[in-house]
């Protein structure tokens, strides 16, 4: 699964390496992070970045805004200003108004990808859930009281609905997620993941044991039903013989 390439601008050098480390956890390609907005031109003469992280305080003269400003009139790419917590009155000025999306230090997993999903989908809404897989890489976190919870798409067996909550079942434990199973669904790989029932989503390699006559499937020791509106999709993938 292909992921989105960053091009980083961060002034300050204490944040260089949390940032780099929050990137490397979200599964995006860091094109490079470099301190000023020169050495960002030279970069994007040599790569093609999907989206610029764009710190508004840089370490030359021309700062982060007026970068914005040079790149808008010749690239379409997405960006997201960074700003230190005490500068969020800067993002109501008029001319910070283009970039769809701000994060603020120190970096933090949950922001980032929410920030650059936001940016990504106001670029494209016609790809919007394209790029939402393209976003997700192979990995995505989801909050699990104070803390966030690291998933790997490759961990999830089932999901299951209860009421309004989804529950992403993995062979390690149960996350909760406050989220509409059709919604979830559009972050998981169709090529991977199946609907079985109106409660119910599996990984198609997963599965163990099929019972036709029950209508249930067996993954591990969890039974799941199998709908009847979803039994001819089930059984048409190329996974099943001689049925």
């Amino acid at each position: 699964m292909s992921t989105i390439k960053i091009l980083a601008v961060e002034g300050d050098p204490r944040y260089v390496v949390s940032l780099k480390l929050v990137i490397q956890d979200l599964g995006y390609e860091l094109i490079g992070i470099v301190a000023n907005v020169q050495a960002a031109l030279e970069l994007l003469e040599k790569s093609s970045p999907d989206l610029v992280l764009m710190d508004i305080e840089t370490s030359d003269a021309t700062n982060g805004i007026e970068f914005v400003s040079r790149l808008t009139g010749s690239r379409r790419i997405p960006i997201i200003y960074v700003l230190d917590s005490a500068d969020f009155q800067t993002v109501q000025q008029p001319k910070l108004a283009l970039p769809k999306a701000h994060v603020s230090k120190p970096y933090d997993c949950l922001g980032l990808q929410s920030a650059i999903e936001l940016a990504m989908f106001y670029d494209s809404p016609q790809n919007y859930a394209a790029v939402q897989s393209k976003a997700m890489g192979d990995t995505f976190y989801i909050k699990d009281n104070n803390r966030l919870a690291k998933i790997r798409l490759r961990d999830i067996v089932v999901v299951e609905v209860d009421e309004k909550y989804c529950y992403i079942v993995t062979h390690q434990r149960r996350h909760i997620v406050d989220m509409p199973l059709d919604e979830l669904m559009e972050k998981l790989p169709r090529e991977d993941f199946l609907r079985v029932h109106k409660s119910f989503v599996i990984r198609k390699s997963a599965i163990e044991e099929v019972n036709v006559d029950e209508f249930t499937l067996r993954i591990s020791e969890c039974t799941i039903p199998i709908g009847k509106m979803y039994k001819e999709q089930l059984l048409g993938t190329p996974n099943f013989f001689n049925w």
